[in-house]
C-alpha cells in the first residue's frame, strides 16, 4: 500500500480522535520528507467529505487555511466539491484571512476553481449540486465572480437540463445573478455582454435542438421586468438603444442558428418593454425625447422585421417573437399618446376589417397585417394565435377609449372575428378580454362563447381548474350576460347527460316510468330558446315543467320505476356543477335563481334514487341548494314547487350531507314555506306522512323539530288563524310523534335532548293546554341527569343542547315547580366548573348566567371570584378556564341589579388578575389575562372602573429580546389592548394620557429589539413581525383622531422612534411600517415640535430627523405614502 493511500486512510478512521487525525494533516503539511503525493487536495477533499467536522473549530480553519495557501494546490474535479464546503471556503476568506495568502490571490484561485468546473456545452452536465454551489458563491462574494460570470453563464444556459430539480436549481440560479448584477449596480453591463455570449454559443451546431425554456425561463423574464421598473431613465434609454441595435444586425437575413437566437433577443426586449414605467410630469424634457427617438428607431426596427418575415417561409417562432415585440411596443405607444407625448392615433383606417391593426401599430400597412392575422390563422399554433387574438383585443380597446362611437362597426368586426375563431384558441386567456368583448356580442356569440367554454372544462382537466378561477375573477363575474349564458349552457349539459344515457330498469316487469318521465322532460326544456326569449314566457314553461316533475315524483314515488345501473358520466356531471358553485347565480334575476333551484332539485332527486348518497348528491343538495336558499329569497319558489310533497321526499332519504348541513336546508326550505299564507296547509302531505308511521327514523324526528321552530319561530304569518285548528293539524301530531319517540327510547341521547328542549319550549310558550304540559314535562327530570352529564362533555353540539336544556328550566322554573330536581342552580354550577379549556363554551355559560336570578347570580360572582383567587395562588392550570368565565360574565346581559353585582366581582377580579400581570412566574396565563382586557374593553355594557383601566395599562410592559413565537403572540395582544383603548374608551385614555404614551414607548422599544437584523430571523419570522408593526402603524394612525390631545407630546414620540431606528438595525419590511408611524406623529406635529427637535435631538440624531422630515414635507405630506 502506497504512503498516500495509507495517510488518507488514517484521516478517515472513525476510531481515531478528530484532533488526532487533524494533528496528522498539519504534521503532513509541515513535514517536507514525507513523500506524500497530492496532500494538499487529500486534506482538502476530507475536509470537504466530511461531514462530522465541526466548522467552527479553529483547528479545521487552519488546517483550510494551510490548503489554500499551498502553491502546490491543484484543481479538483466537480465531484470533489460539494456546495457546503465551497461556501465555507469563500466564507472563510470573507471572514478570517487576507485575500492575497503567502503570494497566492485567493479570488482569483477560486474564479479558477469554478471555471474548472465547467466545459462547453453539450458535455457539460448540470447538476443540482453544481448550481447551488455557484448560486452559494454568487451570495456570499459576488465581487470574485462577477468578472468570470458570463463565461460560466454560457455553457450553463446551453446546457441541458433534464430533471425538474436541475430546472429549479438553474431557475434559482438564474435569480442570484439578475440580484447580483443588480445590487452591484451592473444590470446594464449585464443586458450589454448577454447578447454576444448568446450569439455566440447559439451559433454551435449542438445546441440547435435545445428548447428556449431551457435557456431562459418564464420566471427569468418576470424577474428581467421588475428589475428594470428599478432603473433610472437613462439606463433604460441606453439598454433600449442596445437591444434595438442587436436586433437590427440580425433581421435582414437569419438562418437557423439566428432564429433561436431572434426569439430569445424578442422575448428579452418584451419583458423589457413591459418593465417601462411611464408617469406623467417626473421625468426630465430631454430624456422623455431620446425615449421617443428610441421608440421611433423600435417601430423601424419592426418595421424592417415584419417584412423580413413575410418574405420567408412562415416559422411559427419568429411569427410569435414578431407579434409579442409589436404587442409591448403598442402598450407603450397608448400610454405615450394618453400623456400627449406622440401625435394622436389615426384611428379612422379605410379598411375596417377586424385584423387591420394599422391605426396602432402604423409602421405595418393594413395588407401587411392581414397578410400576418391570415398566415397565423392558417399555420400558427394556439400560442401564436393567442398572442394575435391579444394584439386585437389591444385595438378593441384602443377604439373604446379614444374613438367617437363605442359600437362602431370596425369594433363589432373584431368581436366576431374573436369569437368565430374561440375554438383555436386557449380559453384561459380568452376570458380576460370579455370586458371589453361583453357589449358587442349578441346574444348568439354569447352562446357560442359559453358551449366553448364548458367544453373545454370537461374536456381537460389541468384547463377545468384555470378556467374556473378565471371564472372567479371579479371582473368576468360583474358581466351578468356572459353568467346568465354559462348557467343556461351548463343546465343544458346536465340535462342532456341524463335524457341521453340509457337506462335498464330493475324489475323486467315495469314500464320505466320513471326513466321516460324524466328523460322526456329534460329532452323538452328548451334551455337554449329560453335564454333567447326576451319576454320570458319560455323560461316560465321550463319552471312550470320542472315543477311538476318534481311535484308528481315526491307525490307519487311508488309508482315509478327503480334503476339497477347508474350511466351517467358522473365526472363529466361533478364538472358542471362545479361551474355553476362559481357563477354568481345569488346576483342574477329571480327566474334565473328559480331555474337554477329547481333544476338542481330535479337533477338531486334523479341522482338520489339511481346514486343515493354519491357525491354528486351532496354538491347539489350540500352546496348548490343550501347556498341559494340561505342567499337569496326566492319568493316565486312555492309557486312551482310543493314544499310539503318535497319535504315528504327528503324524510323518506338520508342525502349522506352532514347534521348540521341538512338541518339548514330544512329550515331554509321550511321558513320559505311559511312565507306564504298558505304554508301550513302545503305541509299536509308530510304531517300525514310522518303521522301514519309507527317507527319514526331519527331523520324524520328532525324535520318534526326543525318544523315545528321554524314555525313558531316565524310568528302567524300562516293563514290558519284558528288555535285549535293549528293544534289539531300540525301540532299535536307532531308533538304526539316527538313524546312516542321520547317514551320508546331507553335512555335519552342528544338528538332527543334537542327535539325534548324544542317541544318543552312551544308548550311552555301555549301554556293553555295544562293537560299536554303535563305529558311534556314527565321526563324532565330523567334529561335534567343526561344534561347535567353533556355541560361538561368535549362533545360540542351535545355541550350545547344540554345548556340550553338547562337554561330554559331555568327561565321558567315558576312553572316546572314541581317537576324540578333539587338545587339545579348549584349542580349546573357545579358541573359548569368541571370544564376545561378545551371544552369551555362562552355561549353556554352566557345562557347559564342569564337564568339566573339576582342573589343565584351573586353566590355565583363570589365563588368564582374564590377559585380565581386560589387558582392564581396555587398557579394552577386552570386560569385560562377562570378567564374565559369572566369573558362570559362580561358578555352576558343583565338587569340594573345584576349589573352592580358583576361591576363589583369585577373590580375584586382586577386586583387578582394584576397579580397574574406582575409576578413573572404567572406570565404563562398573561395571554389569557390580555384576551379579558379585549373583551372588557369592547364591551360598552361594562363601565370600566379605575382597577380595570390600570389593569390594562400595566399589561402593556416592556419586553426584552426573547423567542420570536412567544413574542409575537405577547406583542400582538398587547398593542391590540392598547389600540381599543384608544378606539372604545378614549375618554379613560385621555385622561391617563402619560401612562397611555408609556404604554407606547414600551411597544416601540420591544419590537425594535426583537426585530433586529442580527437575530438571524427567518423569512417566515420576518413577516409575522413585520404583521406586529404593521399593527403598530394602525394605532398610530388611530391617535391622528384625538391629535388636539396628542399634539404636546408629539414631539418625545418622534424622539423615542428616532432612537430606536438609530440603535438597531432593522429589517427594511418592518422599517417601512417604523417610518409609517414615524410619518403619522409627524401630521399632528406643528412648526415649533419641528423647531424644537432639531435643537434638543444630538448631532447625530439631528441628520437621521432631518432626513425623515424632509420626506415628510416634501412627499408624504400630500401623496399619504412612503
Amino acid at each position: 500500500m502506497s504512503l498516500s493511500s495509507e495517510f488518507v486512510k488514517r484521516l478517515n478512521d472513525e476510531g481515531e480522535p478528530l484532533t488526532k487525525r487533524l494533528c496528522l494533516a498539519r504534521n503532513a503539511f509541515q513535514s517536507t520528507y514525507l513523500p506524500i503525493q497530492r496532500k494538499e487536495e487529500l486534506v482538502f477533499i476530507w475536509l470537504c467529505s466530511n461531514e462530522n467536522l465541526d466548522r467552527s473549530s479553529t483547528e479545521v480553519w487552519a488546517t483550510l487555511q494551510l490548503c489554500i495557501c499551498s502553491r502546490h494546490m491543484k484543481l479538483l474535479t466537480p465531484a470533489d466539491v460539494r456546495p457546503e464546503v465551497l461556501c465555507t471556503v469563500v466564507k472563510l476568506n470573507i471572514e478570517e484571512f487576507d485575500p492575497n495568502l503567502k503570494e497566492i490571490n485567493f479570488s482569483f484561485w477560486l474564479q479558477t476553481l469554478i471555471l474548472s468546473q465547467f466545459c462547453e456545452p453539450p458535455k457539460l452536465h448540470l447538476s443540482v449540486e453544481c448550481l447551488e454551489t455557484l448560486s452559494a458563491v454568487i451570495r456570499l462574494n459576488p465581487l470574485a465572480i462577477e468578472p468570470k460570470m458570463f463565461e460560466i453563464l454560457g455553457p450553463i444556459m446551453m446546457a441541458k437540463k433534464n430533471t425538474p430539480e436541475v430546472r429549479w436549481a438553474y431557475l434559482s440560479f438564474l435569480h442570484c445573478v439578475l440580484e447580483m448584477f443588480t445590487r452591484l449596480s451592473r444590470t446594464q453591463k449585464f443586458v450589454t455582454k448577454l447578447f454576444p455570449m448568446l450569439k455566440h454559443f447559439i451559433q454551435k451546431k449542438e445546441v440547435f435542438d435545445i428548447p428556449l425554456e431551457d435557456i431562459f425561463p418564464a420566471q427569468f423574464y418576470k424577474d428581467l421586468r421588475s428589475i428594470m421598473a428599478a432603473l433610472p431613465s437613462t439606463q433604460l434609454i441606453s439598454i433600449m438603444k442596445g437591444l434595438t441595435y442587436h436586433l437590427n444586425l440580425e433581421i435582414e437575413e437569419y438562418d437557423v442558428a439566428s432564429k433561436t437566437y431572434i426569439q430569445v433577443m424578442g422575448s428579452i426586449l418584451s419583458s423589457f418593454l413591459c418593465g417601462i414605467r411611464v408617469a406623467s410630469g417626473t421625468v426630465p424634457v430631454d430624456i422623455v425625447a431620446k425615449f421617443i427617438n428610441m421608440m421611433t428607431e423600435l417601430k423601424e426596427t419592426l418595421a424592417r422585421f415584419a417584412a423580413a418575415t413575410l418574405c420567408q417561409e412562415y416559422d411559427d417562432g419568429i411569427m410569435l417573437c414578431l407579434l409579442d415585440v409589436c404587442y409591448s411596443w403598442g402598450e407603450l405607444h397608448i400610454l405615450l399618446v394618453h400623456y400627449n407625448l406622440q401625435q394622436s392615433l389615426d384611428l379612422s383606417q379605410l379598411d375596417t376589417s377586424a385584423t387591420n391593426l394599422a391605426g396602432l401599430h402604423n409602421y405595418l400597412s393594413s395588407d401587411q397585417w392581414n397578410l400576418i392575422a391570415q398566415r397565423v390563422n392558417n399555420f400558427g399554433k394556439t400560442t401564436c394565435k393567442d398572442k394575435m387574438n391579444s394584439l386585437l383585443i389591444q385595438k378593441l380597446q384602443v377604439l373604446q377609449l379614444m374613438s367617437e362611437s363605442r359600437t362602431s362597426p370596425e369594433q363589432f368586426n373584431v368581436a366576431r372575428y374573436l369569437v368565430s375563431g374561440l375554438n383555436q384558441t386557449c380559453s384561459v386567456k380568452f376570458l380576460p378580454s370579455m370586458p371589453v368583448l361583453n357589449s358587442l356580442l349578441s346574444k348568439d356569440q354569447l352562446l357560442h362563447v359559453a358551449k366553448h367554454l364548458v367544453q373545454e372544462i370537461v374536456a381537460d382537466k389541468d384547463v377545468c381548474k384555470q378556467v374556473i378561477e378565471a371564472l372567479k375573477h371579479d371582473d368576468i363575474q360583474e358581466e351578468r350576460s356572459l353568467m346568465e349564458t354559462m348557467i343556461f349552457i351548463t343546465l343544458e349539459r346536465i340535462a342532456s347527460l341524463i335524457y341521453k344515457t340509457k337506462r335498464r330498469a330493475k324489475n323486467p316487469n315495469t314500464t320505466g316510468t320513471f326513466l321516460r318521465s324524466f328523460q322526456v322532460c329534460f329532452r323538452n326544456l328548451n334551455l337554449e330558446s329560453a335564454f333567447l326569449d326576451e319576454t320570458n314566457k319560455e323560461i316560465i314553461l321550463v319552471l312550470e315543467k320542472l315543477g311538476i316533475l318534481v311535484n308528481k315524483f315526491c307525490d307519487k314515488e311508488d309508482e315509478f320505476g327503480s334503476i339497477n345501473e347508474n350511466n351517467v358520466d358522473m365526472i363529466s356531471l361533478i364538472c358542471y356543477l362545479n361551474i355553476l358553485k362559481v357563477l354568481p347565480i345569488t346576483y342574477m334575476m329571480e327566474n334565473i335563481q328559480l331555474l337554477v333551484c329547481l333544476s338542481t332539485i330535479a337533477v338531486g332527486v334523479y341522482m338520489q334514487t339511481v346514486e343515493a348518497g354519491s357525491k354528486v348528491i351532496q354538491t347539489l343538495f350540500g352546496d348548490l341548494l343550501l347556498n341559494l336558499l340561505e342567499q337569496t329569497s326566492i319568493l316565486n319558489l312555492n309557486s312551482f314547487l310543493h314544499i310539503g310533497w318535497f319535504m315528504k321526499w327528503l324524510a323518506s332519504h338520508d342525502l349522506g350531507l352532514e347534521k348540521e348541513r341538512s338541518d339548514r336546508l330544512y329550515a331554509c326550505l321550511l321558513s320559505s314555506n311559511f312565507k306564504q299564507k298558505d304554508g301550513v296547509v302545503k305541509l299536509k302531505p308530510l304531517i300525514h306522512h310522518l303521522s301514519v308511521k309507527d317507527n319514526c327514523s331519527m331523520l324524520q324526528l328532525r324535520i318534526v323539530s326543525i318544523l315545528l321552530m321554524t314555525l313558531f319561530k316565524g310568528g302567524k304569518r300562516h293563514s290558519i288563524k284558528d288555535d285549535q285548528d293549528l293544534k289539531k293539524l300540525v301540532v299535536n301530531p307532531l308533538s304526539k310523534l316527538i313524546l312516542s319517540a321520547i317514551r320508546k327510547g331507553d335512555t335519552p341521547t342528544s338528538e332527543t335532548l334537542d327535539m325534548y328542549t324544542q317541544l318543552l319550549q312551544i308548550r311552555l310558550g301555549r301554556k293553555k293546554n295544562l293537560k299536554m304540559l303535563e305529558k311534556v314535562t314527565v321526563y324532565v327530570s330523567n334529561f335534567f341527569d343526561y344534561a347535567l352529564d353533556g355541560l361538561g362533555n368535549e362533545t360540542e353540539s351535545k355541550a350545547g343542547g344540554s345548556a340550553m336544556f338547562v337554561s330554559l328550566l331555568l327561565k321558567h322554573r315558576s312553572c316546572l315547580a314541581s317537576c324540578l330536581p333539587p338545587n339545579i342552580v348549584q349542580r349546573a354550577w357545579t358541573k359548569l366548573m368541571t370544564c376545561s379549556s378545551n371544552t369551555f363554551s362562552q355561549q353556554h355559560c352566557r345562557l347559564f348566567l342569564e337564568a339566573t336570578t339576582t342573589k343565584e347570580f351573586q353566590k355565583i360572582m363570589e365563588s368564582l371570584l374564590d377559585e380565581t383567587r386560589k387558582t392564581v395562588s396555587a398557579s394552577g392550570s386552570r386560569l385560562e378556564t377562570m378567564v374565559e368565565w369572566w369573558k362570559s360574565v362580561a358578555c352576558c346581559d343583565t338587569c340594573p341589579e345584576k349589573a352592580e353585582v358583576r361591576q363589583s366581582a369585577m373590580g375584586a377580579m382586577c386586583l387578582v388578575m394584576l397579580r397574574v400581570i406582575k409576578e413573572p412566574s404567572l406570565n404563562g396565563g398573561i395571554i389569557a389575562v390580555l384576551g379579558l382586557e379585549q373583551e372588557l374593553i369592547k364591551n360598552t355594557q361594562v363601565q370600566l372602573e379605575p382597577l380595570m383601566v390600570d389593569l390594562c395599562m400595566e399589561s402593556v410592559f416592556p419586553m426584552e429580546l426573547c423567542d420570536v413565537a412567544e413574542f409575537i403572540q405577547l406583542w400582538s395582544s398587547m398593542v391590540q389592548v392598547t389600540r381599543y383603548l384608544l378606539t372604545y374608551r378614549s375618554a379613560w385614555v385621555l385622561d391617563r394620557l402619560p401612562s397611555f404614551l408609556a404604554c407606547y414607548r414600551h411597544l416601540v422599544s420591544s419590537l425594535a429589539i426583537n426585530s433586529v437584523v442580527t437575530r438571524g430571523l427567518s423569512p417566515k419570522e420576518v413577516d409575522e413581525i413585520a404583521a406586529c408593526a404593521l399593527a403598530l402603524s394602525k394605532l398610530t394612525k388611530s391617535m391622528k383622531k384625538h391629535s388636539k390631545s396628542f399634539k404636546r407630546v408629539c414631539a418625545y414620540l418622534v424622539a423615542d422612534i428616532l432612537h430606536q431606528l438609530e440603535q438597531y438595525t432593522l429589517h427594511s419590511s418592518i422599517k417601512l411600517h417604523f417610518t409609517n408611524c414615524m410619518y403619522a406623529i409627524l401630521s399632528m406635529c406643528d412648526s415649533y415640535s419641528a423647531d424644537y427637535l432639531v435643537r434638543v435631538l444630538p448631532p447625530s440624531t439631528q441628520l437621521l430627523f432631518k432626513s425623515f422630515y424632509t420626506k415628510y414635507k416634501n412627499f408624504h405630506k400630500f401623496t399619504g405614502k412612503v
